[in-house]
């Protein structure tokens, strides 16, 4: 884990993670899944490599969400609360795609959601959460998600949002 601008960046699969105009991209180290002979089911899905975001306080679901998207191919990091996401991009990291959960200490999602909209992050923001009440997707809506799942968020879905995210 690297500590930068006061926030916990995390490069979980080891992808060597920088920023860099135009968006977050790999380091020239050794992991190219595009390369590898067990490339993600979705490479040919992709004209680009994504960059993804999973914010949740629950490690479990980090984790999975996170083998998901790396699975699809899409570089992965994780923020443990809202305010760790909002440290992330105000620190100038870009993200196609925030996964985040509803329900976290010091910053929940929709107050995060709210924050990176006015720092005018355009992020395709994915509020998921464990509730399906109706209130919940009203309140993530109305903050400025793209879309509301309940978690665990699915492999189908995921493939749609990155479709929908690499211009398909």
């Amino acid at each position: 884990m690297k500590q930068r601008f006061g926030c916990a960046c995390r490069d979980p699969m080891g992808f060597g993670v920088r920023k860099q105009k135009g968006g977050i991209t790999g380091s020239s180290g050794s992991h190219n899944p595009s390369s590898s002979s067990k490339s993600g089911p979705s490479q040919g899905l992709l004209n680009r490599r994504l960059s993804g975001l999973v914010v949740d306080d629950n490690k479990v679901n980090r984790r999975v969400h996170r083998m998901l998207l790396s699975k699809l191919g899409v570089e992965t990091q994780e923020a443990e609360n809202g305010r760790e996401a909002v440290d992330l991009c105000a620190a100038g990291m870009v993200f196609d795609l925030i996964l985040m959960d509803m329900e976290m200490p010091i910053m929940d999602g929709p107050q995060a959601t709210r924050v990176l909209r006015a720092m005018g992050v355009t992020s395709k923001i994915v509020g998921v959460t464990g509730n399906s009440r109706g209130e919940d997707r009203d309140e993530f809506m109305s903050a400025g998600i793209d879309a509301f799942h309940v978690k665990p968020i699915t492999r189908t879905a995921l493939i749609s949002i990155l479709e929908d995210i690499g211009g398909h």
